[in-house]
């Protein structure tokens, strides 16, 4: 009995450790991680590209990455093209892009034939008009082969 105590005294730290690490939310290398995938490929790079662009604040580069009939879903509301979006939320989304800090915690893209899927977590802080910012966030991006171009025809963001 006395082993096993001792064993699982020096043991626990030790596993402590490893799942703590495991679990890292900071995780930002993507290379051989379980937690990123299918971002090289060419769908998965303009899922990246839609973000830098955000938080750029480049207007016609998000714009350029949207299918016309885009579906975008966040906090109970809908809109149902680029233009609607353009309009109503575009500006919004950009400046709190670009006034707050966000880092993946988990990205994952696959491609299935015309089609691919975006799914990524992130943890986003920082202070957007005096109110502090700290929270974990979901992303799916649905994006379709229109003309030889990757488009995203759906985006859904919950927080």
């Amino acid at each position: 009995m006395k082993k096993i105590y001792l064993l699982s005294i020096i043991l626990f730290p030790l596993l402590l450790t490893n799942c703590v690490n495991a679990h890292d939310k900071t995780h930002n290398d993507t290379s051989n991680s379980p937690m990123f995938s299918g971002l090289d490929s060419d769908a998965g790079i303009i899922a990246k590209q839609f973000h830098k662009a955000l938080s750029e604040a480049n207007t016609e580069t998000v714009m350029s990455l949207l299918a016309d009939d885009v579906l975008i879903l966040e906090g109970g509301r809908i809109e149902r093209s680029a233009d609607e979006y353009r309009a109503h939320h575009l500006q919004a989304d950009m400046q709190f892009s670009s006034a707050v800090t966000t880092k993946t915690i988990e990205h994952h893209v696959r491609v299935h034939g015309n089609t691919a899927v975006s799914i990524s977590r992130s943890h986003t802080s920082g202070n957007y008009k005096g109110r502090d910012i700290d929270r974990t966030g979901n992303e799916t991006l649905f994006l379709t082969l229109i003309n030889g171009q990757w488009k995203i025809s759906h985006i859904h963001w919950s927080h």
